[in-house]
């Protein structure tokens, strides 16, 4: 996980960074909130910042749907991200979706938004969901990179966008038994 800490002159350098939830620092729910004001508000345009703010707060979750991830190093609010049930009212038959990810302007290109998406991919996994979801309006190669698969472009709140996926995959063991099943059956094809 990358790690940062201002230094004398400003710059940023390795520290501790710490990827939790807003639930635990309700402190943050009011940057969170301005944020993404500032980041997708024209998509909203009629949702008050006081509005965000109430919906910010009632989804901090814990690992679990709806749940709102930071990253911080102390005091110092870097980024978030949330994991919730749907973020295209047109999309409504997948879920659950990876949403407003957002890194503070002075901490971009360091990490920590594939920090805070891989913190969200690992509670989606924990939860039982085989995929994630995921749209955006302009960084495309940046969740390719990250793993993330093209779905489709599509219009959506008057914007183009692109609707990405990633597949979760169990982190248990699987069972012997149906592993030695599988085996069977798919030596058995291959035979015929």
């Amino acid at each position: 996980m990358p790690s940062f800490a201002k230094t004398k002159e400003g710059q940023t350098e390795v520290s501790a960074v710490d990827v939790g939830y807003l639930a635990d620092r309700q402190e943050f729910v009011s940057t969170v909130a301005a944020w993404h004001r500032r980041e997708w508000g024209y998509l909203r345009p009629d949702e008050s910042l006081e509005t965000r703010a109430a919906k910010v707060r009632a989804w901090c979750g814990r690992r679990e749907i709806p749940t709102v991830l930071i990253a911080s190093v102390g005091e110092t609010l870097l980024g978030s991200a949330m994991l919730v049930a749907h973020d295209m009212d047109t999309r409504m038959h997948w879920s659950p979706w990876l949403a407003g990810v957002v890194v503070a302007i002075e901490h971009r290109r360091r990490g920590i938004g594939a920090a805070l998406a891989e913190h969200a991919l690992a509670d989606a996994r924990h939860l039982g969901f085989p995929t994630l979801y995921l749209y955006t309006l302009s960084t495309e190669r940046y969740w390719t990179r990250l793993g993330w698969r093209f779905i489709e472009r599509t219009s959506y709140l008057d914007t183009e966008v692109t609707v990405m996926s990633h597949a979760l995959q169990c982190q248990r063991e699987p069972n012997p038994t149906l592993r030695a099943m599988r085996a069977t059956v798919n030596e058995q094809s291959s035979s015929s």
